[in-house]
Protein backbone atom coordinates (compact mmCIF):
# COMPACT_ATOMS: atom_id res chain seq x y z
CA UNK A 1 0.00 0.00 0.00
CA UNK A 2 2.82 2.40 0.91
CA UNK A 3 4.55 1.61 -2.38
CA UNK A 4 1.42 2.63 -4.32
CA UNK A 5 1.16 5.90 -2.42
CA UNK A 6 4.80 6.74 -3.06
CA UNK A 7 4.40 5.87 -6.75
CA UNK A 8 1.36 8.15 -7.01
CA UNK A 9 3.21 10.99 -5.28
CA UNK A 10 6.16 10.57 -7.62
CA UNK A 11 3.86 10.62 -10.70
CA UNK A 12 2.11 13.75 -9.38
CA UNK A 13 5.48 15.43 -8.82
CA UNK A 14 6.65 14.61 -12.35
CA UNK A 15 3.42 15.90 -13.89
CA UNK A 16 3.46 19.11 -11.85
CA UNK A 17 7.10 19.82 -12.71
CA UNK A 18 6.37 19.35 -16.41
CA UNK A 19 4.12 22.42 -16.28
CA UNK A 20 7.06 24.60 -15.22
CA UNK A 21 9.21 23.67 -18.22
CA UNK A 22 7.38 26.12 -20.51
CA UNK A 23 10.21 28.65 -20.18
CA UNK A 24 12.25 26.40 -22.47
CA UNK A 25 9.79 27.20 -25.28
CA UNK A 26 10.90 30.85 -25.25
CA UNK A 27 14.07 32.05 -26.95
CA UNK A 28 15.78 35.26 -28.02
CA UNK A 29 15.49 36.37 -31.64
CA UNK A 30 18.06 38.27 -33.72
CA UNK A 31 17.05 41.58 -32.07
CA UNK A 32 17.49 40.08 -28.57
CA UNK A 33 13.75 40.03 -27.89
CA UNK A 34 12.00 37.15 -26.19
CA UNK A 35 10.13 35.13 -28.82
CA UNK A 36 7.92 32.07 -29.03
CA UNK A 37 8.75 30.60 -32.45
CA UNK A 38 7.31 27.40 -33.93
CA UNK A 39 7.18 25.95 -37.42
CA UNK A 40 4.69 23.24 -38.32
CA UNK A 41 2.96 21.47 -41.19
CA UNK A 42 -0.06 23.11 -42.82
CA UNK A 43 -2.52 21.57 -45.28
CA UNK A 44 -1.21 21.54 -48.84
CA UNK A 45 -4.42 22.95 -50.33
CA UNK A 46 -3.98 26.47 -48.92
CA UNK A 47 -5.45 28.14 -45.85
CA UNK A 48 -8.36 30.53 -45.60
CA UNK A 49 -6.58 33.28 -43.63
CA UNK A 50 -9.71 35.42 -43.38
CA UNK A 51 -11.55 32.60 -41.58
CA UNK A 52 -8.44 31.90 -39.47
CA UNK A 53 -8.25 35.53 -38.28
CA UNK A 54 -11.90 35.42 -37.21
CA UNK A 55 -11.48 32.03 -35.55
CA UNK A 56 -8.43 33.13 -33.56
CA UNK A 57 -10.10 36.34 -32.42
CA UNK A 58 -13.07 34.35 -31.10
CA UNK A 59 -11.15 31.35 -29.73
CA UNK A 60 -7.94 32.69 -28.18
CA UNK A 61 -8.36 34.43 -24.85
CA UNK A 62 -6.49 37.71 -24.63
CA UNK A 63 -6.21 38.24 -28.41
CA UNK A 64 -7.64 41.70 -29.04
CA UNK A 65 -7.06 42.19 -32.78
CA UNK A 66 -6.52 39.77 -35.64
CA UNK A 67 -6.23 40.72 -39.30
CA UNK A 68 -5.07 39.02 -42.47
CA UNK A 69 -3.04 40.15 -45.45
CA UNK A 70 -2.63 37.36 -47.99
CA UNK A 71 -0.86 34.40 -46.36
CA UNK A 72 -0.13 36.30 -43.12
CA UNK A 73 -2.33 36.69 -40.04
CA UNK A 74 -1.22 39.31 -37.50
CA UNK A 75 -2.65 40.37 -34.19
CA UNK A 76 -2.12 41.94 -30.79
CA UNK A 77 -3.20 40.83 -27.37
CA UNK A 78 -2.38 40.54 -23.71
CA UNK A 79 -1.95 37.90 -21.03
CA UNK A 80 -2.77 38.56 -17.38
CA UNK A 81 -0.22 37.43 -14.81
CA UNK A 82 -1.05 36.89 -11.16
CA UNK A 83 0.75 37.07 -7.82
CA UNK A 84 0.08 33.93 -5.87
CA UNK A 85 -1.28 34.78 -2.46
CA UNK A 86 -2.03 32.55 0.46
CA UNK A 87 -5.68 32.07 -0.46
CA UNK A 88 -5.96 33.26 -4.05
CA UNK A 89 -4.01 35.12 -6.69
CA UNK A 90 -4.26 38.81 -7.42
CA UNK A 91 -3.54 40.51 -10.73
CA UNK A 92 0.08 41.56 -10.93
CA UNK A 93 -0.03 42.94 -14.44
CA UNK A 94 -0.59 42.31 -18.12
CA UNK A 95 1.96 41.27 -20.72
CA UNK A 96 1.07 42.61 -24.16
CA UNK A 97 2.37 40.88 -27.28
CA UNK A 98 2.29 40.81 -31.07
CA UNK A 99 1.59 37.62 -32.99
CA UNK A 100 2.31 36.77 -36.62
CA UNK A 101 1.30 33.55 -38.38
CA UNK A 102 2.75 33.01 -41.86
CA UNK A 103 2.02 30.27 -44.39
CA UNK A 104 4.41 29.07 -47.08
CA UNK A 105 5.11 25.76 -48.88
CA UNK A 106 2.65 23.68 -46.79
CA UNK A 107 4.17 25.02 -43.57
CA UNK A 108 3.16 27.58 -40.97
CA UNK A 109 5.25 29.74 -38.68
CA UNK A 110 4.07 31.27 -35.40
CA UNK A 111 5.98 34.23 -33.99
CA UNK A 112 4.86 35.61 -30.63
CA UNK A 113 7.07 38.56 -29.63
CA UNK A 114 7.36 42.24 -28.53
CA UNK A 115 6.37 41.52 -24.93
CA UNK A 116 5.71 44.55 -22.74
CA UNK A 117 4.65 44.38 -19.10
CA UNK A 118 2.08 46.79 -17.66
CA UNK A 119 1.86 46.57 -13.85
CA UNK A 120 -1.51 46.61 -12.07
CA UNK A 121 -2.28 48.29 -8.78
CA UNK A 122 -5.37 48.63 -6.65
CA UNK A 123 -7.31 51.78 -7.53
CA UNK A 124 -9.51 53.85 -5.24
CA UNK A 125 -12.42 51.48 -5.81
CA UNK A 126 -10.44 48.47 -4.62
CA UNK A 127 -10.13 46.98 -8.12
CA UNK A 128 -6.81 46.12 -9.74
CA UNK A 129 -6.27 48.33 -12.80
CA UNK A 130 -3.31 49.07 -15.11
CA UNK A 131 -0.90 51.78 -14.03
CA UNK A 132 -1.06 54.59 -16.59
CA UNK A 133 1.95 55.20 -18.86
CA UNK A 134 4.07 52.42 -17.35
CA UNK A 135 5.17 49.79 -19.89
CA UNK A 136 8.36 47.78 -19.47
CA UNK A 137 9.69 45.46 -22.15
CA UNK A 138 10.61 42.06 -20.72
CA UNK A 139 14.12 42.32 -22.16
CA UNK A 140 14.79 45.62 -20.35
CA UNK A 141 13.11 44.63 -17.11
CA UNK A 142 16.17 43.14 -15.42
CA UNK A 143 16.15 45.94 -12.83
CA UNK A 144 12.33 45.87 -12.50
CA UNK A 145 11.74 42.12 -12.14
CA UNK A 146 13.36 39.47 -10.02
CA UNK A 147 14.66 36.32 -11.72
CA UNK A 148 11.76 34.38 -10.22
CA UNK A 149 9.21 36.84 -11.64
CA UNK A 150 10.81 36.83 -15.10
CA UNK A 151 10.95 33.02 -15.16
CA UNK A 152 7.28 32.92 -14.14
CA UNK A 153 6.37 35.33 -16.94
CA UNK A 154 8.33 33.29 -19.49
CA UNK A 155 6.64 30.09 -18.26
CA UNK A 156 3.23 31.73 -18.66
CA UNK A 157 4.09 33.02 -22.16
CA UNK A 158 5.46 29.63 -23.23
CA UNK A 159 2.26 27.91 -22.09
CA UNK A 160 0.21 30.59 -23.86
CA UNK A 161 2.17 30.09 -27.10
CA UNK A 162 1.66 26.33 -26.86
CA UNK A 163 -2.08 26.84 -26.38
CA UNK A 164 -2.17 29.23 -29.37
CA UNK A 165 -0.36 26.64 -31.48
CA UNK A 166 -2.89 23.96 -30.48
CA UNK A 167 -5.79 26.27 -31.40
CA UNK A 168 -4.13 26.94 -34.78
CA UNK A 169 -3.59 23.25 -35.57
CA UNK A 170 -7.20 22.48 -34.56
CA UNK A 171 -8.33 25.03 -37.13
CA UNK A 172 -5.90 23.97 -39.86
CA UNK A 173 -7.17 20.41 -39.94
CA UNK A 174 -10.86 21.33 -39.96
CA UNK A 175 -13.11 21.97 -42.96
CA UNK A 176 -13.14 25.73 -42.34
CA UNK A 177 -9.43 26.00 -43.16
CA UNK A 178 -9.86 25.22 -46.85
CA UNK A 179 -9.57 28.26 -49.08
CA UNK A 180 -12.86 28.73 -50.88
CA UNK A 181 -12.72 28.52 -54.65
CA UNK A 182 -13.85 31.65 -56.45
CA UNK A 183 -17.45 31.43 -57.44
CA UNK A 184 -17.83 31.34 -61.20
CA UNK A 185 -20.91 31.56 -63.33
CA UNK A 186 -22.47 28.27 -64.31
CA UNK A 187 -23.03 27.64 -67.98
CA UNK A 188 -26.53 26.68 -68.89
CA UNK A 189 -27.55 25.11 -72.19
CA UNK A 190 -30.88 26.74 -72.99
CA UNK A 191 -31.41 24.66 -76.14
CA UNK A 192 -31.84 21.33 -74.35
CA UNK A 193 -34.30 21.25 -71.54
Amino acid sequence: MMKKILTLLWVALVISSAGYAQKDLMSLNEQNKYTYFKVGVAPAMGVNTEALAGYLKNSVSGLQTASFDGPIVTGKGGVLVYKQGLVSGQEEGRIDYKVSIDFKDSKYRIILTDFTFTPYQRNRYGVFAPVDNVNVSLENGSNKFSDKQLNGYLDKLGAYGKKLEKTLTDFLFSKAAVTPKPAGLKKVDTQSW
